[in-house]
């Protein structure tokens, strides 16, 4: 994995540290994995770059998150999120269409 930085402004930011660290050691495998089979991308960096935006916006959303009976929908969700937004960020309109052809979902929720 990448060297992150982490900038703590507040000691709530200080006391969520840990649950950062521990949802990275938790999911980063695994989002890593579905990110790189979605995308098909052969850039570790930017592999790692989406997998980290993804746990970041877990651990951001954490109230949320904690709620979430079912975590594994709610991270894919989060996770698709991301990769229809960098896939389409970069114009990869046929990866796009494949995306929306193959996955048992409405795509278009995720591109909004």
């Amino acid at each position: 994995m990448g060297k992150v930085l982490y900038f703590l402004h507040s000691a709530e930011e200080c006391s969520n540290f840990l649950s950062l660290k521990e949802l990275t050691d938790l999911y980063y495998p695994s989002i890593f994995a579905a990110i790189s089979r979605l995308t098909r991308l052969p850039d570790r960096q930017t592999l790692d770059t989406l997998t980290m935006t993804v746990i970041h916006e877990l651990w951001e959303k954490s109230a949320v998150f904690d709620q979430e009976p079912r975590k594994g929908v709610y991270i894919y969700k989060t996770l698709l999120h991301h990769v229809f937004a960098y896939l389409k960020s970069k114009g990869d309109e046929k990866r796009l269409e494949f995306l929306r052809e193959t996955l048992p979902i409405n795509s278009e929720f995720y591109l909004s």
